[in-house]
């Protein structure tokens, strides 16, 4: 399936601050892990964000597809691996497999990322000596498709954000997981999320509102809820997700 001399793995004791009412590893707790771990990785090659950061350039996750068959339990100890795995010019693909202490698999992602110029907040091409450092040919844990979103009607959910210090990353706009945490509370109570695809369209910045939205998503992929976040001072969307 994929190389395993350009495999990274790291391992997780699962900490009180990530689980919910049941004990469960939340799932921006694990989208947590996986951009840790996949900094952690980049650093070791050599193309982190600090290293892109001296060309005037950076990353930022353009789409992360993450699907969980099992949330591990408080103290849990876990295995995060992840690769980098080929692209398509202006997005790198990263893949993640989380397993558990019997090495068995209760977790998937694909990431997929972009590099900007940091001036002019623009993507720019992959280098090629970044895209060399992926397999050829790579069977993803998770397909590469295409989602297309529904238009919002009539939402089942609204509610604001405002943007706190504690909310943005390196980039100094808001860190990916909090648009995740922010969609996945517009769910109804007692709701049982286990796969999250969102895709990233814009950025926002301290002190910026940031509203939500929800409706019911009905199609043949086993999704079942369509979130929208938007910046309502310019109704610029900044993201995009499914779940279920």
């Amino acid at each position: 399936m994929y190389q395993s001399n350009i495999i990274y793995e790291e391992q997780f004791k699962i900490r009180a601050s990530e689980i919910d009412f049941d004990q469960q590893a939340t799932m921006s707790a694990i989208c947590n892990l996986l951009q840790e771990v996949a900094g952690n990785h980049a650093r070791e090659l050599a193309f982190d964000i600090t290293d892109l950061q001296k060309d005037e350039l950076t990353w930022v996750l353009h789409r992360l597809n993450i699907a969980i068959e099992r949330f591990p339990k408080w103290r849990e100890t876990i295995t995060i691996q992840t690769w980098p795995s080929s692209g398509d010019g202006l997005r790198a693909h990263r893949d993640f497999l989380i397993l558990d202490s019997n090495n068995e698999v209760i977790g998937k992602s694909l990431s997929y990322w972009l590099i900007l110029n940091m001036e002019s907040r623009r993507p720019v091409r992959i280098p090629e000596k970044i895209m060399q450092m992926a397999p050829k040919k790579t069977e993803h844990v998770l397909p590469i498709t295409e989602i297309n979103f529904p238009q919002i009607k009539g939402t089942d959910y609204n509610q604001k954000y405002k943007v706190r210090k504690t909310d943005l990353d390196l980039n100094k706009h808001v860190n990916n997981v909090h648009y995740i945490d922010w969609a996945l509370a517009s769910l109804p109570d007692e709701t049982d999320i286990s796969k999250v695809d969102i895709t990233f369209l814009g950025e926002a910045i301290l002190h910026d509102t940031i509203g939500v939205q929800l409706q019911e998503y009905t199609d043949t992929s086993g999704y079942s809820y369509f979130h929208a976040l938007h910046r309502p001072s310019d109704n610029k969307i900044l993201a995009k997700a499914i779940s279920g």
